[in-house]
């Protein structure tokens, strides 16, 4: 009957005659007529009937239908919808759920108990009767319900069958995303005067589609099956035509024509989609479906559809999404049309996949509201219009790849504000720039395909983007070209390349740089100096820096840099500068000494001096320069000596040892001269009594020190209680001095700037030559003196006319005041190193140590002032001359008297002691001379 209805049902459109009547017969399936009753019955659709009565209206001319048809519509009100019960709608149901594996479904709550079916799952009713069957993706297995058994009890309609086709107020019907299979019968199904909502969509459905399935039908969902054909839309079915606007036949295998396809399409239809599927031929004039006001969606991609595109009349100003796309075989050729480009109500348009030709043109810019715009895959030539850009907030995908397009990519494609940009394959090489900035970094867009293409986005232009970015570019003092969107990078602001454009050199010094420092610098790999210093840049100095296994010069100074420096850096094997000083970093890898050859002491910098902004100042062991929290510095390189005390415990051992080889060594000569002279003992008596007053009068006779000479106990404790106590001072001294750049208990000086704008650090203290000069000029005044009396203590130590008493006396006294002036030099050297800043600090500091030189006289005349006698019978303890120091004798000068008197009564006494001591050792010669005599008789 199919084959008639299609005949039967042309003829019906087009003429008058009793076609329609035909039609109806074939079109809506068997009837039967009741002699006894007089009335019709008709066993599968009076809807159908009643569609065609209603059609007689809308003809041109009066429809001839035979009058036995006239009562279809009568019968649907009076007698059929009467006669439908509850129980039969459950029925229905439980027809439905024994055909379609109801035991295992998905979700099977409340069926097939006592349950009123109201309650069933997926089941919803009104006023008692099933109005919505929601079972979809619910594991239904079967054929499609239409009928589902037959009843043997009759042969009318009312009675003989169960299934969809009874459920008589149904408005909503889903069953997609099951298991359906086989064909529909959409006859019975007409019958549902109310259903307006059917989704068949994703099951094995297949033979025809029929989108007219009901009279009041507002959307129809055949997607995703087999279906092989589709029913065309018959303007008979004048009630679903003035109702139905969104029709879904996509991804089936539908083989048909076109213009069969799309003939009489319902005129209220907004959504028409038949894409994936075998549909053939070329697109009707627009002319044809120009009562399609309403039409918005129109996708048929994927098809065998060829020809040119139909010109677009400014009356479709409905028309929101066209796809054609990817249409197989040769596909759309020719232009497009100009008319399209005026269809300012498109969001999308996808002619992608074709051979469509010429340009795009600038009217592109329009189309104001588009979101998605593909022309992929085509042969458009031409350059891209600038005005692509005033589609910025909307527009979403901009997709040309594949084509022949050429001229220079637009800088306006970086205002399409998260939109995808597609230019793959195309010609953009012939020009000589590059791709804008914006679009390879992606600055305002989600995406561009081109986005690693070295040649239009060089990988080191989009790393300094990431740079400016992370470092605040827009707030930086000179940001000179840093955003020019074709400009080469090479000629930023502080970028320097080499002959292949890569970048070796980015110095951005004291140019207000905030924010963090971007780890995209590791892209940098040619990079062989980086300065930011003075900035404010904050954070983590990121770890793949250290990936830059060719930077020689890193200056990263003065900013809030924080964190652990990282680890990569003693991987440097070229780095000849590192400065990271005045930041926040508190841990520090272990970097490897740096060949400093070229910048000297500020070769490798850091805040590992103090006092330090954290509870412990930064360890750096192989930093040549150290720098504190007042920005202060002081050169590591020259504390190689850590600790002095212990030093000055060397250098005692080796004067020691030098005082013992120097008096061996007089000792030998002393005994060598002296080999062939016969002395007497009187004339050694008196020569030692020489070398004793010598001493004395060497020594001082107000100090602690001539106690040496004597043999006094006393006198010996007070002489080296005296240098012990010496020792103990300049302990402190040695102490102060000590460089240990992390000890905040140091009394060093921090002399040494690493300024701001250069790399060069410089010593700002003013001492210089000239101190040292004084220096040397103090140290000689007030040590040599001392210096030169032990030295000579310990000669008189060698000469053996001497006791071994007196000799070792001579010799400790020697070696302690000859070590303690080497000492208080040492220690003036070294104190004055560490903390002289000036030429007047190093004479204030000499002097202060210099005046422990004079303790010993200060503890001699506290001696003398305690009790006078100490210090007389220790010095004559062995019936030495005290001799003091001969007056001055100044005839020309003015003294007092009195004091030339006593002066002169003092040198008197002196001389009547030593003519007293020398007639004593001339009596004690006389008496030696006798006991040999005696002893011979």
């Amino acid at each position: 009957n199919k084959c008639k209805c299609d005949f039967w049902i042309h003829l019906c459109e087009d003429t008058d005659n009793v076609a329609c009547d035909y039609a109806a017969e074939y079109c809506c399936g068997d009837y039967k007529y009741s002699a006894s009753e007089d009335t019709f019955y008709y066993l599968n659709s009076p809807a159908c009937y009643c569609d065609f009565q209603k059609f007689e209206d809308v003809k041109p001319q009066t429809m001839n239908v035979n009058s036995e048809f006239t009562d279809a519509c009568d019968q649907i009100e009076d007698e059929w919808l009467q006669s439908h019960t509850r129980e039969d709608e459950k029925k229905s149901l439980e027809a439905m759920y024994a055909r379609l594996g109801g035991d295992n479904w998905r979700d099977k709550d409340g069926w097939m108990t006592d349950t009123d079916h109201c309650e069933w799952f997926g089941i919803t009713c009104e006023d008692g009767y099933v109005t919505r069957v929601d079972l979809g993706g619910n594991n239904l297995v079967g054929q499609f319900p239409v009928y589902t058994r037959d009843d043997p009890i009759g042969n009318y309609w009312l009675t003989t069958k169960y299934g969809l086709a009874n459920l008589y107020k149904l408005v909503h019907l889903d069953l997609a995303n099951n298991n359906l299979t086989g064909t529909i019968e959409y006859a019975p199904l007409y019958n549902l005067q109310e259903l307006e909502e059917f989704y068949i969509s994703r099951n094995n459905l297949t033979g025809e589609a029929d989108a007219l399935v009901a009279p009041n039908l507002y959307q129809a969902d055949f997607g995703n099956n087999t279906f092989t054909s589709m029913r065309r839309f018959e303007k008979y079915k004048y009630t679903v035509q003035d109702k139905l606007w969104w029709c879904d036949a996509s991804n089936n295998k539908i083989r048909q024509d076109t213009n069969d396809l799309l003939w009489h399409m319902p005129p209220k239809m907004e959504h028409f989609i038949a894409s994936n599927n075998n549909i053939r031929g070329t697109l009707p004039e627009w002319q044809s479906l120009n009562y399609l006001k309403k039409l918005r969606e129109f996708r048929m991609a994927s098809n065998y559809i060829s020809g040119e595109l139909p010109s677009f009349e400014e009356s479709y100003t409905s028309l929101q999404h066209l796809d054609m796309s990817y249409q197989k075989k040769n596909g759309l050729t020719g232009q497009i049309p100009e008319d399209l480009w005026r269809t300012q109500s498109f969001i999308t348009l996808n002619l992608a996949g074709n051979s469509l030709t010429g340009t795009i043109t600038s009217l592109v810019g329009d189309l104001a509201v588009m979101k998605e715009f593909d022309l992929s895959n085509n042969r458009l030539v031409g350059a891209i219009p600038s005005e692509v850009g005033m589609l910025a907030g909307s527009l979403k995908v901009f997709n040309v790849a594949n084509n022949t397009i050429t001229g220079s990519i637009p800088s306006q494609l970086g205002l399409l504000q998260g939109a995808s940009i597609y230019l793959k394959d195309n010609l953009f090489y012939d020009v000589n720039l590059p791709a804008p900035l914006s679009l390879c970094t992606l600055r305002a867009v989600e995406a561009f395909d081109l986005e690693s293409d070295p040649k239009l986005c060089p990988p080191q232009r989009n790393a300094l983007n990431d740079f400016f970015d992370e470092a605040k570019g827009g707030d930086w003092l000179n940001d000179s070209m840093w955003q020019d969107e074709y400009a080469s990078y090479c000629s930023w602001n502080g970028v320097t390349c080499d002959g292949t454009d890569q970048v070796t050199k980015l110095k951005l010094s004291t140019n207000g740089l905030s924010g963090k420092l971007s780890k995209s610098i590791a892209d940098l790999t040619s990079l062989e100096e980086l300065d930011l210093s003075n900035n404010d840049m904050k954070g983590p100095i990121p770890a793949d820096l250290g990936l830059l296994s060719n930077l020689s010069y890193l200056r990263l100074s003065y900013n809030v840099f924080t964190g652990t420096a990282p680890a990569g850096l003693g991987d440097m094997k070229r780095l000849q500068l590192l400065q990271l000083q005045s930041n926040r970093i508190t841990g520090m890898p272990n970097v490897p000494s740096l060949n400093d050859i070229k910048h000297g002491l500020s070769t490798f910098v850091t805040d590992c001096g103090v006092p330090s902004d954290f509870d412990e100042a930064l360890a750096c062991e192989n930093c040549t320069m150290c720098c504190n929290a007042h920005d202060d510095c002081y050169p590591q390189q020259e504390t190689k000596l850590k600790d002095y005390g212990a030093f000055s415990g060397v250098l005692a051992v080796f004067f020691v040892v030098f005082c013992c080889m120097a008096t061996l060594l007089l000792y030998v000569i002393g005994r060598y001269k002296d080999s062939g002279t016969n002395l007497t003992r009187s004339t050694r008596r008196r020569m030692r009594l020489k070398d004793d007053i010598y001493a004395l009068s060497a020594i001082g006779n107000d100090s602690v020190y001539k106690y040496f000479v004597g043999d006094n106990i006393f006198g010996w404790i007070a002489a080296l209680s005296t240098i012990g106590v010496q020792i103990w001072i300049l302990t402190v001294f040695i102490k102060a001095s000590e460089v240990n750049l992390q000890d905040d208990k140091i009394d060093l000086q921090f002399t040494w700037k690493c300024p701001r704008d250069t790399d060069t650090c410089e010593n700002k203290g003013d001492l210089d030559g000239t101190g040292w000069a004084i220096f040397c000029v103090l140290m000689v005044a007030f040590l040599a003196k001392d210096l030169i009396s032990g030295a000579k203590l310990i000669a008189h130590s060698a000469k053996h006319r001497h006791s071994r008493m007196s000799r070792l006396r001579y010799f400790v006294g020697g070696i302690c005041l000859g070590w303690i002036t080497v000492f208080i030099l040492y220690v003036s050297i070294i104190y004055n190193k560490a903390l002289a800043t000036s030429n007047s600090d190093i004479v204030v500091n000499s002097v202060v140590i210099l005046f422990i030189m004079e303790i010993d006289e200060k503890i001699f005349g506290l001696l003398a002032a305690i009790n006078e006698k100490w210090t007389t019978h220790a010095a004559e303890s062995k019936d030495l001359i005290t001799a003091a120091p001969a007056a001055k004798n100044d005839k020309g000068n003015s003294v007092d008297e009195m004091k030339d008197e006593l002066a002169n009564q003092k040198e008197e006494m002196e001389a009547q002691r030593i003519e007293i001591r020398m007639l004593r050792e001339a009596v004690l010669d006389i008496q030696e001379a006798k006991e040999p005599s005696e002893a011979s008789f």
